[in-house]
């Protein structure tokens, strides 16, 4: 038995929770398998405990005005900034955190890209990055995704998710409908718990096999959601009787297929419910025209709003390179 530091204080447990880590995860055949079948795939304890208190601290060292936000984005959850709450209770997303010194190390985990590069190669760039954090008391998240893809892997999707007690559900919805580049197989989500996940205070759920069909479905804007968030006719393609909740303890990571149907619940426990999520892409996928496709009016809407923000008129394509970094291997097409 042992003392040992967690994220909420002091514990006593048997033993240390990740002890012994090698920098590289080797999937299993029936991991492998499991992932082809189903679209997603839950690896308990792959994110150590030290790498996960610095996220959550930088969170909270944000949230405080102690260090610099810099060029990421702070997103406040809508119905809890009217309470006259904390920042930590009202902030909902941190995103491009690839352009965070800190954050950054998520996407370049030595055991998470080693798990990517048997997903998607060794040319790897990351594209979008956030940090989730689901305070209690919100009502609804809004939507948002041989080796698999290769290795080089540029990130293209990052945040940090801070769900507070009351925060918003996720309606469900593909990653691959914010995307401009293909090819579909050549891309992946990773989702980190920073906090235990659990049904009542808001985790992922998942169709699975729903990616099977590689469809890509019409996403709509909800009348009572965030502007730029989408999701799709969920008693339609996602009905609650198709759906698997993923219930996750810190560190557990579970890695997402872009065609996937998945979302959130809300947060209805008097706990928080942080976690860092990062996409990659090989860095040979191409970018895309949308026009005439599901994704335009998408494409439309971001760049109107790059002009509202005062970003010039940047295109939606110029928008992601801008949320990308190499992140291993090298860089071609994104």
């Amino acid at each position: 038995m042992v003392l040992v530091k967690s994220l909420a204080g002091v514990r006593v447990l048997p033993k240390p929770v990740f002890a012994e880590q090698s920098d590289n995860y080797i999937l299993s055949p029936e991991q492998i398998k499991f992932y082809e079948d189903n679209g997603f795939l839950v690896i308990k304890e792959l994110i150590d405990f030290t790498s996960l208190y610095s996220y959550k601290q930088r969170f909270i060292q944000m949230c405080k005005g102690i260090v610099p936000v810099g060029n990421v984005r702070v997103i406040k959850e809508p119905t809890l900034v009217a309470q006259n709450l904390k920042p930590e209770e009202y902030i909902n997303k941190i995103q491009e955190l690839l352009y965070d010194d800190v954050f950054i190390q998520y996407g370049e985990h030595p055991r998470l890209l080693s798990v990517l590069s048997q997903f998607i190669g060794d040319d790897i760039t990351a594209v979008n990055s956030m940090f989730i954090n689901k305070p209690p008391g919100a009502s609804r998240h809004p939507p948002h995704q041989d080796t698999l893809i290769g290795d080089d892997i540029t990130a293209v999707n990052s945040m940090f998710i801070n769900k507070p007690p009351g925060a918003s559900r996720h309606p469900p919805h593909q990653d691959l409908f914010y995307f401009p580049f293909r090819p579909a197989e050549k891309i992946i989500g990773a989702w980190t718990a920073v906090d235990h996940v659990t049904v009542e205070n808001g985790c992922l759920y998942a169709v699975p096999g729903s990616h099977k069909a590689a469809v890509l479905y019409q996403h709509q804007g909800k009348k009572d959601a965030l502007k730029l968030y989408h999701g799709v006719d969920e008693e339609a393609i996602a009905p609650l009787d198709q759906r698997v909740h993923l219930e996750m303890s810190p560190g557990d990571t579970v890695f997402l297929h872009p065609y996937l149907l998945h979302g959130s619940g809300p947060n209805v426990s008097k706990n928080y419910r942080k976690a860092i999520t990062f996409h990659f892409a090989n860095s040979s996928c191409e970018y895309i025209d949308l026009r005439g496709t599901v994704q335009e009016h998408l494409a439309k809407e971001v760049e109107a709003h790059t002009v509202k923000m005062g970003f010039g008129e940047l295109s939606y394509i110029d928008v992601w390179r801008l949320k990308s970094k190499q992140v291993k291997g090298v860089r071609s097409n994104l």
